[in-house]
């Protein structure tokens, strides 16, 4: 049986995108898919197994950067390091959800998750995502995205988090960022803020990626969260809002917004994949302007978790 590696390229929400491709490539070649990472002490991943990619799995083994439909169809037999977040569309769209119902978080961390949410009795509930790290903040009057990885301004969330407040005043917010979500003074001003009490264990990526909270439990707890403030382009938002848990409403950023007017739109994608996120970010394609206020966006839903 060949094998199939996917090693710690990138951080965690990005190597979920190279899954599909994986499961594609084991159904249609037979591959065993061995994945090296730290985190699966937090999560399973079904049809898969824990391994190392060393030197003995290194050698002779063909590196699988950008994958179209002509290099897929050549993989079989192969000795495969899987590095793709992309693939044939054909072959991957039909599968992504599927890959993504393979995932489980651990069970002491679901029943923190659940737990947490249980305890907010029916509450209507917004996950707030905050990616800071390494997406660079150019300026921090306005909104830019003239870069690569563009982060939002923390005020863009607050504010945010306010007006849906005004319209729904029992409403919880539900806070996961890099670093430490209780840094974010602003964002507990006035609101009913809570977080995950799941301590990360997972320093090896750096400063720029670290997370005070346990990124795996966080990204599964976002998911149960039917309204999403969300970091337009980052990985971790989409998988929380587009692939695991039921479909969630998110509101982005609009190039532009400031603080006396904060831009919103709505972006409902639920199923696609990375790619098609990332453009609606660059580009504002599959974004609905929100104007002054939250139409067509149901604020009193509670925390879904039975999916879990």
């Amino acid at each position: 049986m060949p094998k199939l590696y996917i090693d710690e390229f990138v951080g965690v929400s990005n190597r979920l995108e190279t899954l599909p491709l994986a499961f594609a490539i084991a159904k249609t070649y037979g591959h065993d898919i061995i994945l090296d990472w730290h985190e699966l002490d937090s999560f399973s991943v079904d049809n898969t197994r824990r391994g190392k990619v060393g030197l003995l799995a290194r050698i002779g083994a063909q590196r699988v950067r950008q994958c179209d439909r002509a290099l897929f169809d050549s993989l079989g037999g192969k000795k495969i390091i899987l590095r793709s977040l992309d693939g044939p569309s054909e072959i991957l769209d039909p599968i992504y959800l599927e890959t993504a119902r393979r995932l489980h978080l651990a069970p002491h961390l679901r029943e923190q998750v659940q737990q947490t949410f249980a305890g907010l009795e029916g509450r209507p509930v917004v996950g707030v995502h905050v990616r800071q790290g390494d997406y660079e903040l150019g300026d921090e009057s306005t909104y830019r995205i003239d870069r690569e990885w563009p982060a939002v301004p923390v005020w863009w969330y607050a504010e945010t988090m306010r007006a849906i407040q005004r319209q729904q005043p029992d409403v919880v917010f539900f806070l996961s960022s890099t670093g430490d979500p209780k840094a974010l003074a602003e964002l507990h001003d006035g609101l009913t803020v809570v977080s995950l009490d799941a301590p990360s264990p997972y320093g090896y990526k750096g400063q720029d990626h670290a997370s005070v909270v346990n990124p795996v439990a966080d990204i599964f707890a976002l998911a149960c969260c039917p309204v999403l403030l969300a970091t337009p382009i980052s990985g971790y938002s989409h998988w929380a809002a587009n692939a695991l848990g039921e479909a969630t409403d998110c509101i982005v950023p609009l190039p532009g917004a400031t603080r006396e007017n904060p831009l919103r739109g709505l972006v409902q994608m639920y199923g696609s994949r990375l790619p098609r996120w990332r453009n609606a970010g660059r580009t504002g394609e599959d974004t609905l302007a929100l104007g002054d206020g939250f139409a067509d966006i149901d604020l009193s839903r509670p925390a879904h978790t039975r999916w879990l």
